[in-house]
């Protein structure tokens, strides 16, 4: 489990563990761009937890350096294709033959 208060991970690092972290949490301790929030943060396949409406107004409330027309454009020219995590299941299954 990432310790997301004491520490700061990578964006490689946080994608490899999407299912496992708090949205939220994150929101309030690391630093992301606005391609990794649109990509993860707003996309509910991730969002296991379903706990919060993470929103576009949240995202920058606790990531202030994102600004919203940069996260309109993202959210707009996002593929869905690029960069994407294998589906929870599959991930799943590679944690259970650990």
């Amino acid at each position: 489990m990432l310790d997301l208060y004491n520490r700061q991970y990578n964006r490689r690092t946080l994608k490899a563990n999407i299912y496992a972290i708090d949205f939220l949490d994150l929101l309030k301790t690391q630093k992301i761009d606005t391609s990794f929030a649109v990509r993860y943060i707003l996309n509910k396949k991730y969002d296991l937890h379903d706990k919060y409406n993470i929103t576009p107004e949240l995202i920058i409330k606790f990531q202030p350096h994102i600004k919203m027309i940069n996260l309109r454009y993202e959210i707009l020219n996002y593929d869905s294709d690029y960069d994407s995590v294998d589906d929870f299941e599959t991930v799943s299954k590679k944690v259970e033959r650990k």
